[in-house]
C-alpha cells in the first residue's frame, strides 16, 4: 500500500527550457547560445551547481575556464536564471487532491541554492507538501543512492510504501535500486495515469 508520493520538482511540478531562456537573454544570438549552453551545462558542471559544495564564484569560473571570454554573459545568465522557470498549471490542483486522500507528499530534487532563491515564486506550492530534501543542502544529487537514502532515514520511510515521480531515467533506476517504487514522468497526463494504476493496485 503506497503511503507516501515523492516528487522531483523540475520537469514534473515546474517547467523550464535553458535555449529557450538564453535565445530570449541575448536576443536570438544562436552562437553565443550554444556557447554558453556548452560551457555551463556540458561535462557535468551543472551537477556541481546542484551538488551545492563549490562557492558562486567557483562555479562562475568553471563555467569559463574554457571561455574567459564569455564570463559576463555566464554571470548575467547565473544572476537571472530562475526567469527561465515556470510552474505547470496543473501543479496547486494535484497536489491539493493526493493530500486530500490522505498521502504524505515530499520532495527529493537536484536544485541549487542560487536557483531556490532565484524561483520563490514557482516555488509557491513546498508549503503544501510534508517536506523534503534539496540536493544543495546535503551535497548529494540524483541518482547516488545516497540521496535517496537521506531522504528515506529523515522520514522513516519504507520503501516499498513509497512511490517516486522524476523526468530523468537514471534518476528512476537510482530510485528502483533503492527499493522505492518509481514512474518516469514523460509528460503529465501518463503520469497521473501510471500513478493511479500504482495507488489503486
Amino acid at each position: 500500500m503506497i503511503k507516501t508520493i515523492i516528487f522531483d520538482i523540475g520537469g514534473v511540478l515546474i517547467g523550464y527550457d535553458w535555449r529557450a531562456y538564453m535565445m530570449k537573454l541575448f536576443n536570438g544570438d544562436e552562437k553565443l547560445v550554444d556557447a554558453l549552453i556548452t560551457n555551463i551545462f556540458k561535462n557535468q558542471r551543472w551537477d556541481e551547481v546542484d551538488r551545492g559544495v563549490l562557492t558562486e564564484e567557483e562555479l562562475i569560473t568553471s563555467f569559463s575556464q574554457d571561455a574567459p571570454e564569455l564570463r559576463d554573459q555566464i554571470q548575467l545568465f547565473w544572476d537571472n536564471c530562475g526567469d527561465a522557470l515556470w510552474q505547470y498549471d496543473f501543479t496547486h490542483e494535484w497536489l491539493d487532491e493526493l493530500k486530500a486522500r490522505g498521502y504524505q507528499l515530499l520532495y527529493l530534487s537536484n536544485w541549487s541554492d542560487n536557483l531556490y532563491h532565484l524561483a520563490s515564486k514557482q516555488l509557491d506550492f513546498l508549503p503544501k507538501l510534508d517536506g523534503g530534501v534539496f540536493s544543495y543542502k546535503v551535497k548529494l544529487i540524483k541518482p547516488d543512492h545516497a540521496i535517496y537514502n537521506a531522504l528515506i532515514e529523515r522520514y522513516d520511510l519504507n520503501p516499498s510504501e513509497c512511490v517516486f515521480l522524476d523526468d530523468k531515467i537514471e534518476n528512476i533506476e537510482g530510485a528502483r535500486e533503492c527499493g522505492l517504487n518509481a514512474i518516469q514522468v514523460t509528460t503529465h497526463e501518463e503520469a497521473v495515469s501510471q500513478l493511479e494504476k500504482i495507488l489503486n493496485s
